[in-house]
């Protein structure tokens, strides 16, 4: 019987503990001695549930990695009209985009989520007529641009980027099987000389490919009789090479990756039925991987900019029509998504608060407030990380207030209508006791601050129905006026620290970007200037926050409402000092929310729903988080 050594050419080591797990010990395999364990550390391949599609898209168009998945067109439930709808996947939602300006299924996709080419395709199932049409995406909108060839027509495969695309195969028109591949430079579609640059296979459709304009792949596909091919080809620019086949014979199915790292999951097999069968491609031989497809299908979304370690596939027919989305993960580290969990109720409900911003998941603080139809509040909670108890309380009831720091050392001033909104006040874990007051009166406070106690920034909101640019700096004992803000606005998503903050989004008819008297944009102030970041993903205000004085580089915003959703939503958004990113939804939708805590683990509470009741609910937030594990072979 052979050993680990004589297979391996090296022995297992021996350990008094467990290395330090990264990519770099991938694969080894050593004895703890003192737990008496041989240990390995392996890849966990999985495909895992992601959030289903609006509605039940088959043969639709996909580009994207993992957490950017794009989907246009295709066709819908009986009697499967062909549409235009385009979608996106953050990596926890999908989201409706401008829609595709031809109706169409089954066309050729190539490019990235915010800049891809959709060509040809054709209208319906069983329909003889093929459409050239071509647009472009350009993040935020289809463009008609120059048609494709006539060979070409739908149920191909493609590669490349916006301005070098290559499509090949499918059926052309009039509807005939093609080995035809036609390249794209952004303006102009070129026949590549036949036969020289023709697919080896004869009449190949629904095949799946990717890769690049001149490093393309391709494999799978039907030759058009019936039967499900496993033939794979690899292009260098001029011409097809045979390579050796896929393991499941297949088609009506897309292919992720590149010429020596690709992925294909899913399909339609030898039969009518459907297979949830995942093969890697590692340059020379496709490998069955442990994974399979919870839900075999065919015809789905696929993030053609994915990769072996992380990819997504949506929608699709198993038979009948499924919105079901699934993502693959191949790597050494359990995933854990993030996710919202209830909390304990508050006593009082309540919307258009102040609460202590830079408080902890288990250490929460919300005062005054309002409940409709006329009752502002004056009660003071405190948030103990399962229960809420009764705080000292406001000296009268007041809404809209603005709120920061701690729940031992808050911040809370402005706001309508039983205390002079000039007024400042502080909290030390018992009571309030007045600051100094603001040099002219704030209405609209809430998410207007960001800071502690003693080093608190408040910017936008004023004493009428406007909006404003006035940034003001506070001290612990006065307030004094700093460098404006760019766009005038207010109930915006806004915190960080006196020296570092964010702010993004909220009401501001007269900003530059702005759907419905909202923006998007944001700003971040770095103790002198504010300059331009990048926008949040959705037009909202009244939202919730999260983030403290990291929110600069780990800010989360959540909840609110605005031209994007109906009523009120329960999109969350993570910030990472570069972009924002759709993460889980809040379980109860609504705006006019308050929290506090981190991006890792955030806090929000009270609000109103799309009536005018104010809500008690407690969400907490746990971040994604990726443990490194080793796996144990045996205990002997």
């Amino acid at each position: 019987m052979s050993d680990y050594e004589s297979i391996h050419g090296r022995r297992v080591n021996y350990l008094s503990s467990d290395p330090t797990l990264n990519s770099s010990t991938e694969g080894q395999v050593w004895y703890n001695s003192n737990s008496g364990a041989n240990k390995a550390l392996v890849q966990i391949k999985a495909w895992s549930s992601g959030a289903n599609t609006p509605t039940n898209f088959v043969f639709s168009g996909g580009v994207g990695g993992q957490t950017d998945t794009l989907g246009f067109g295709g066709v819908g439930p009986s009697p499967q009209p062909a549409h235009n709808l385009t979608i996106e996947y953050s990596g926890f939602t999908w989201t409706g985009l401008p829609n595709l300006n031809t109706n169409r299924r089954a066309g050729y996709a190539f490019g990235t989520s915010t800049s891809a080419v959709y060509a040809g395709g054709d209208y319906a199932p069983g329909s003889p007529t093929l459409t050239q049409a071509t647009e472009e995406w350009n993040g935020s909108s289809w463009t008609s641009v120059t048609n494709m060839p006539n060979n070409q027509g739908s149920f191909g495969a493609s590669s490349g980027t916006l301005t070098a695309g290559l499509v090949y195969g499918g059926y052309g028109n009039p509807q005939s099987t093609s080995t035809k591949t036609v390249s794209y430079d952004g303006t102009n579609w070129t026949d590549l000389p036949s036969p020289g640059a023709d697919t080896n296979v004869s009449g190949n459709f629904t095949l799946g490919g990717g890769g690049t304009q001149t490093a393309a792949i391709f494999s799978g596909g039907s030759p058009y009789t019936g039967s499900r091919g496993t033939s794979t080809e690899t292009f260098d620019g001029s011409s097809w090479t045979s390579q050796n086949n896929m393991n499941t014979g297949r088609g009506a199915q897309g292919l992720l990756g590149t010429q020596t790292n690709a992925l294909y999951a899913g399909g339609r097999g030898p039969s009518p039925s459907r297979t949830g069968a995942t093969e890697e491609w590692d340059s020379s031989t496709w490998t069955t991987s442990s994974a399979s497809l919870s839900t075999a299908r065919s015809g789905c979304i696929t993030s053609k900019g994915g990769s072996t370690t992380a990819a997504v596939i949506g929608a699709g027919t198993t038979g009948s029509n499924t919105n079901a989305t699934e993502e693959y993960n191949s790597n050494i580290n359990a995933l854990t998504a993030a996710a919202w969990s209830s909390g304990g109720a508050m006593s009082t409900s309540r919307a258009q608060f102040g609460s202590a911003k830079h408080g902890t998941q288990s250490a929460g603080l919300a005062f005054g407030g309002f409940n409709w139809p006329s009752t502002n509040r004056s009660e003071t909670e405190e948030y103990g990380g399962s229960s809420w108890t009764s705080g000292g309380a406001l000296p009268a009831g007041q809404r809209q207030m603005g709120g920061t720091g701690t729940q031992t050392a808050a911040l809370g001033y402005g706001g309508l209508t039983g205390i002079p909104n000039t007024t400042t006040l502080e909290y030390d874990g018992s009571s309030w006791t007045s600051g100094g007051a603001l040099p002219a009166g704030i209405r609209y406070a809430v998410n207007s601050a960001a800071g502690t106690q003693t080093a608190a920034l408040r910017a936008g909101s004023t004493d009428t129905a406007t909006q404003s640019t006035t940034t003001q700096e506070y001290d612990g004992s006065s307030w004094s006026s700093a460098n404006a803000m760019s766009v005038a606005r207010s109930s915006a998503s806004f915190d960080g620290a006196q020296t570092a903050a964010i702010i993004t989004a909220g009401e501001a008819p007269g900003a530059p970007d702005v759907n419905g008297g909202v923006t998007k944009l944001t700003e971040e102030y770095d103790g002198t200037n504010w300059t331009s970041g990048t926008s949040s993903l959705l037009y909202l205000a009244s939202q919730g926050v999260s983030g403290g004085s990291a929110a600069p580089t780990a800010f989360m915003t959540v909840g609110g409402d605005g031209p994007n959703v109906t009523n009120n939503t329960g999109a969350t958004q993570e910030y990472d000092g570069t972009s924002f990113a759709s993460t889980a939804n809040l379980a109860n939708p609504r705006r006019q929310l308050n929290g506090g805590g981190t991006q890792s683990a955030g806090l929000v509470f009270g609000g109103s729903e799309a009536s005018t009741t104010a809500m008690t609910n407690t969400e907490e937030y746990t971040g994604t988080t990726s443990t490194i594990t080793a796996s144990t072979l045996t205990s002997s």
